[in-house]
Order: structure tokens, then C-alpha cells, then sequence
């Protein structure tokens, strides 16, 4: 029997955002935001295979300790990570002239190293937050429907909505449009991300990670002429919590990251140092050699989950 054929777009044999055919991505990928972020973490390798630059997306393929891996630089928000995710899935897991799954598609391992601000005063900026599950903000992740992952999952939903509501005036014109949704890192993926951080000196923890689909306005900041639906979102979010599970950090990428990986049938996992503590908005450690670190942490972590 035929399955349906996905709706892919790949002029030339080449995906259209990304820009990459077939043999130019590893099945081992790590995402950063910033593009300049991703030549750091090639500078790391042997040798570079393929260096892809489409609009804002920068590729590069090469090899790192006889292993080959890819990074990318996404730029910043879960829109641009629906485009990643989707055009790395179609590269080296479908046919892209029938637009058919390849019967021998492989499970592929994806991990973001960022940055982010914390949600508690109580985390030291350069703590490295390794997600186990993300709380997206962000209207993306809703297109996408599929069954909760486990009961974190639900609760957490559960909760940052009550809170949510708490926050928003009875009279707000967006009263209820606001809908958070949950989604877990794979297991693998984390445990590799924190045995890793402990080897290159990271004080890690692990929780959850708030997803924000904007800088400013969804993520708190005052702007003069600009009210927000929910005026304290931030300390509202920051008590979001199932279990163990807290929320500790914000950042805009990784709700979508992990909830597209796991119906897709691949891996994931994100480790964001702080950089950043709550209400103080406008200051940021230097946070390179934290980013650094991470990196190394993430490479590792790629390879060996």
C-alpha cells in the first residue's frame, strides 16, 4: 500500500529554506540561533564537507572525531525551527522527487545549544539549564496536533493555563488566546546533555524551559505604547511546576523543537546557559565562555546519545 505522498518543496533537489540536497546533512545536528554561533561550532571540526547559506539559514557539514554532524543556524524563533525541522526530516528521510518516507529512514538526533534568561532570582546567570520538557508560548506547536507526551505534560499545560488566566484582565481583547502547550526532550538526549555539562565544568539542572514567541511584550519587557494581554507573564510562568519539574529559563526555540522531533520519530534535547536574571531586563553577563562550554557540551552529547 502507498502512503501519501508529503507535500515537500525542493526545486532542483534541494530544499527551499535550507537549501541542501541529499548526502549535504548528518543524521547528527546541532541548532543554534545565531548563524555566527554556527561557524563557532564548526570551527570545531576535522574538516568541513558542505557549507550551505540560504536566506537566513547557514549549514555546515563536517566531521568531528571520525563522526560526521551538521550544524545550523536557525536564527531566532519557533517558526524558523518549523522550517528546519521539517527540511532536515525531508532531506535524509524522504524521497524528494516522490515526496515518499524512504523505507529505511534513519532516527535522527538533533540538539539546540542557546541562550536564555532565568525565570528565579535564587539561579546564578551561567547555570546551565538542560530541558527535560519545554512550555511553548507560541501559536506553532497548535498546528501540530498529536497525544501528550506523558502526565508532566498535561500538568504542565494544565497549569501555566490557570496561571495564564489569573493574569489577564476580564476586559482583554485577547482574553483566552493565549494557549501553552507542553513538550518533553528525549530521555537520551538529556542524559547525555548533563553528564556532558559536568565534564566541561557547567553547573547543569534540569527542568523545564519557557518557550516565548517574542522578545519584548511576550517576554515581560515594558514598551512604552505597547499594553501586554498578560503585564507579568514571566513571574506568573515562573511558577509553573509538575513534580520535579520547574520551570527555570526562557528562551524561543525549543517547545517546537521537541514536539515536532517526537511525532516526527526523532531526538532532541536543549541546553541554554542563563545569562539573565528576572527584572533585570536590560543587563546580560558575558556570557561567551558559558556559550563555549555549552557547545562543547552539545557536540559531545550529539555524538554520544
Amino acid at each position: 500500500m502507498t502512503s501519501r505522498p508529503s507535500e515537500l518543496v525542493a526545486p532542483a533537489g534541494r530544499v527551499l529554506h535550507l537549501g541542501l540536497a541529499p548526502g549535504e546533512l548528518a543524521e547528527r545536528i546541532v541548532l543554534v540561533g545565531d548563524p555566527a554561533r554556527a561557524l563557532r561550532v564548526a570551527a570545531r571540526f576535522e574538516r568541513i564537507e558542505h557549507e550551505v547559506r540560504r536566506r537566513e539559514y547557514v549549514t555546515l557539514t563536517g566531521v568531528l572525531r571520525g563522526e560526521r554532524v551538521s550544524v545550523i543556524g536557525t536564527g531566532i524563533g519557533t517558526d524558523n525551527v518549523e522550517i528546519a525541522l521539517v527540511e532536515t526530516h525531508a532531506v535524509l528521510c524522504h524521497d524528494l522527487d516522490t515526496g515518499l518516507l524512504l523505507p529505511d529512514a534513519p532516527t535522527l538526533t538533533y540538539v539546540r545549544v542557546g541562550t536564555s534568561g532565568g525565570a528565579h532570582p535564587d539561579i546564578e546567570p551561567g547555570t546551565a539549564v538542560v530541558a527535560a520538557y519545554a512550555l511553548g508560548l507560541d501559536s506553532t506547536g497548535l498546528f501540530y496536533e498529536g497525544p501528550a507526551a506523558d502526565a508532566v505534560v498535561t500538568e504542565l499545560e494544565r497549569h501555566a493555563t490557570e496561571l495564564l488566566r489569573e493574569g489577564e484582565a476580564s476586559s482583554s481583547r485577547f482574553r483566552g488566546a493565549v494557549q501553552p502547550y507542553a513538550s518533553k526532550a528525549d530521555p537520551g538526549v538529556v542524559e547525555a546533555l548533563c553528564s556532558a555539562a559536568g565534564e566541561h565544568g557547567l553547573d547543569a539542572r534540569v527542568g523545564v524551559t519557557g518557550t516565548l514567541p517574542g522578545f519584548y511584550g511576550p517576554s515581560g519587557r515594558f514598551v512604552e505604547r505597547l499594553a501586554a494581554t498578560v503585564p507579568d507573564i514571566k513571574e506568573r510562568l515562573g511558577g509553573v511546576q509538575s513534580g520535579e519539574f520547574r520551570l527555570l529559563n526562557y528562551e524561543m526555540e525549543s517547545s517546537l523543537l521537541f514536539h515536532l522531533a517526537g511525532q516526527l520519530g526523532h531526538r532532541a534535547g536543549t541546553i541554554c546557559p542563563i545569562i539573565s536574571t528576572p527584572g533585570e531586563h536590560g543587563r546580560v553577563i558575558d556570557y561567551k565562555p558559558f556559550v563555549e562550554r555549552s557547545i562543547d557540551a552539545g557536540l559531545d552529547a550529539v555524538l554520544g546519545a
